[in-house]
């Protein structure tokens, strides 16, 4: 384990960046562990797991953090494709924000939702 906190483990996970969200999180909450998940990019040039079966919902400015900031570094840092693993029940509570992330995450990757973990190619 990289990182670990309650609200999230970051790990290399079949090569990958896997960030594991355990419940809503903001602030440093969010964002230490999405910065843990941006230093295995920048050490390993990764691709990029969000596990958000758990939650995954975002203070405004956390998302104005996540796109002027984080997104741009991890781009830099050679992450080409970002998995999402969501549930149907999941997407269905956190959808409308997920489809908004999406369309930004497109602009610097190929974005891939699953939801089952073993979806997840190399």
């Amino acid at each position: 384990m990289y990182f670990t906190s309650e609200y999230a483990d970051v790990q290399l996970w079949k090569g990958k960046s896997l960030l594991t969200w355990k419940k809503r999180a903001t602030f440093d909450n969010y964002r230490v562990p999405a910065t843990a998940a941006l230093e295995l990019i920048r050490q390993y040039g990764c691709d990029m797991v969000i596990d958000a079966r758990n939650g995954f919902e975002d203070e405004k400015e956390d998302v104005e953090w996540g796109f002027s900031f984080l997104l741009p570094e991890v781009a830099k840092a050679g992450c080409k494709k970002v998995w999402f693993i969501m549930t149907e029940v999941n997407e269905n509570d956190i959808g409308e924000e997920m489809d908004m992330l999406s369309a930004e995450f497109l602009k610097y990757f190929e974005v891939i939702k699953v939801d089952d973990p073993g979806k997840i190619t190399v």
